[in-house]
């Protein structure tokens, strides 16, 4: 199979993301996991759903074919900053799920579970309780959501803790 025929597979999102393709090329890891495909990783430290259609627009005007399978790894940072309430941040990502399945209409679309933690940007009380609230009622919303629109769903689990412990999310800082 030549480079051109694999698979393309585009994994978007916050730091995880970013700690992840940089964790493989630390150690000298395939960037493609080993899989037979040909990943472009799109991982950045604070990236917000905000970010998520003006960043797939871009690329959409630079490419010429769609990716095959599109991976989205967001939310967690747009939880609890300024004018995201819960709904409007759960009606702003069904758009946008709207949107990119209207702009890539041959991708597969998976989207990752928004992660717990210990700390939310914007937290303002002693604990998080109420933004992790609003996380579980997002991912479960998403859920509901992709399943009414026939999308396939993806609930990615927790990142391995040996591989990426970004501050805040829960566990202990590498």
């Amino acid at each position: 199979m030549t480079d051109c025929s694999l698979p393309r597979v585009w994994i978007i999102g916050s730091s995880l993301i970013a700690r992840l393709q940089a964790h493989l090329g630390a150690f000298g890891l395939d960037q493609n996991l080993g899989l037979d495909c040909q990943i472009t990783w799109a991982g950045r430290e604070g990236r917000r759903w905000e970010h998520l259609m003006p960043l797939l627009c871009s690329k959409r005007a630079d490419i010429r074919d769609d990716p095959d399978v599109m991976v989205i790894h967001l939310g967690g940072n747009s939880i609890g900053t300024f004018g995201n309430t819960r709904i409007s941040l759960m009606r702003r990502m069904k758009a946008d799920i709207r949107e990119i399945d209207l702009l890539f209409p041959k991708t597969k679309l998976m989207f990752s579970d928004i992660l717990p933690r210990w700390n939310w940007r914007g937290q303002t009380a002693t604990t998080g309780y109420g933004l992790e609230s609003t996380r579980r009622r997002l991912n479960g919303a998403m859920f509901g959501f992709l399943s009414d629109m026939g999308l396939d769903i993806t609930i990615c689990p927790v990142a391995r803790r040996h591989i990426l412990n970004p501050p805040g999310h829960y566990g202990p800082a590498d």
